[in-house]
């Protein structure tokens, strides 16, 4: 009896896994607004940023524009895992260009970082000279 119920379960975590899977697979694009309310600790910073988001399979990129002050170096990143209102590590680093006031980047996740997105726990954070744990922050929701 306990085998069967073990081959159950594991068999029911595949089919959600896959399923969850499945559905990152189809290309998605979606936008993610970034302000210092966002931050961990927030702030009261006046700029504010969005993103254009598409996942294909394990594909991540990243398309965005921010106002209202200059990214510092390595300043750019996307985090994870983390919910709302918690921080985490760094995982890839976006280009910037502070003329432009633009930043973007193509990333390849693994197998962590794909369950990471689809539970929702990557976050783009860009920090600066006077907020340099992040001036304006936006989570990475479908």
């Amino acid at each position: 009896m306990k085998r069967l119920s073990a081959i159950t379960l594991s068999v029911l975590t595949v089919l959600l896994v896959g399923t969850a899977c499945t559905s990152a697979l189809t290309p998605s694009t979606f936008e993610v607004i970034l302000d210092g309310s966002n931050a961990v600790p927030s702030n009261a910073s006046t700029a504010f940023g969005s993103a254009n988001v598409t996942v294909a399979g394990n594909r991540l990129a990243i398309d965005g524009a921010w106002e209202g002050f200059d990214i510092v170096d390595h300043g750019a990143n996307v985090h994870g895992p983390a919910p709302a209102g918690e921080n985490a590590g760094v995982l890839f680093e976006l280009v910037f260009d502070n003329l432009t006031k633009t930043f973007e980047g193509t990333f390849t996740m693994n197998a962590d970082q794909m369950s990471h997105f689809l539970a929702g726990e990557l976050y783009i954070n860009l920090r600066s000279a006077e907020y340099p744990d992040g001036e304006i922050r936006g989570q990475i929701e479908q």
